[in-house]
């Protein structure tokens, strides 16, 4: 019954695959490809994340192991910090139909999750499923943010994904300061017959409140449960595109768990990586003009390791 629901789906499902793929393949602009920074003042502020070979967080990284281009003149570090930032992060959950037997592991993964979190940290939870819902907001209370995972996570039948992150974007993370983080759980396939926003608007959303996006892609388990092939894996495969394009645009990176049971690493691998980030300061120079695209590029020696960073920011 679940595999005959989610190939009826299907038909919808190209018809918005076509505009999302479109929208992906295109050549995409300077504004599609980088981060865009709201700098307040003159400061520039970067988070960065630096992993191994292995995607293992490097600790242990000092100033002087970085260097800071901003349109391809170096820069000097004006703050670096290795302590622990508190964190506004955003659990965002896809609750359609096709995750409904996950349910019980993805709980059990994002309650383990937030029970790691540090007590300055701020959390709200959101769900999307045949529309978006907030259920719990901005709070440092883990055991309101556990039950909210707990009882008020429940399943619909379509995916107004586009719209969750849309409204995380433009109804949630407004209302906090200091870095922002959104932890997506989907397999990114949007069914929503009517919207608010749609990729390429989600995206730069999310790059205007300076969210750094991580996502828990269900595709791959998708792929292996259905066995697809091709219209669907086309489907899945335009899916994932968008995600790669989302976690690359906003300094995040995406994670595919294979197994119900990889669930809970993912989102332990998230937390340590959010653990150990850089976070960088800078006055650009020369100085930016309002309005100009500055883009940013961060090396680390020595070479080897993968970076994660917004890579531009718009000046005001």
């Amino acid at each position: 019954m679940r595999l005959g629901r989610f190939l009826c789906l299907w038909a919808a499902v190209m018809l918005l695959w076509g505009l999302c793929v479109g929208q992906s393949g295109r050549r995409p602009t300077s504004g599609d490809e980088e981060e865009v920074i709201r700098v307040r003042t003159e400061e520039v502020l970067l988070p960065v994340s630096v992993l191994d070979e292995a995607g293992r967080p490097v600790g242990g990284l000092e100033a002087d192991n970085f260097f800071i281009y901003d349109n391809g003149v170096r820069q000097q570090i004006t703050s670096f910090n290795r302590r622990r930032v508190p964190a506004n992060i955003v659990l965002l959950l896809d609750a359609s139909g096709s995750v409904f037997s996950q349910m019980r592991f993805i709980r059990a993964a994002a309650r383990r999750f937030v029970q790691g979190l540090r007590p300055e940290d701020r959390v709200a939870v959101m769900q999307f499923a045949d529309r978006v819902e907030v259920l719990q907001d901005w709070t440092s209370d883990r055991e309101a943010v556990e039950r909210a995972i707990a009882w008020r996570y429940r399943p619909g039948e379509r995916t107004t994904f586009y719209d969750g992150l849309y409204r995380a974007a433009v109804d949630v993370l407004p209302r906090v300061e200091g870095r922002r983080i959104v932890i997506l759980l989907t397999d990114g396939i949007d069914t929503a017959e009517e919207r608010r926003a749609g990729p390429e608007e989600a995206l730069t959303a999310l790059r205007r409140v300076e969210a750094t996006v991580y996502v828990v892609s269900l595709t791959e388990r998708l792929r292996r449960e259905y066995r697809l092939t091709g219209a669907g894996e086309q489907v899945v495969s335009g899916a994932e595109a968008f995600l790669e394009q989302l976690a690359a645009g906003t300094g995040g990176r995406v994670i595919y768990p294979v197994r119900d049971e990889d669930l809970e690493p993912a989102y332990e691998a998230i937390a340590e990586e959010l653990r150990t980030q850089y976070i960088i300061t800078y006055r650009p120079h020369p100085a930016a003009r309002a309005g100009e695209w500055r883009q940013v590029k961060v090396l680390v020696a020595p070479g080897g390791y993968r970076v994660l960073t917004r890579n531009g920011y718009e000046a005001k």
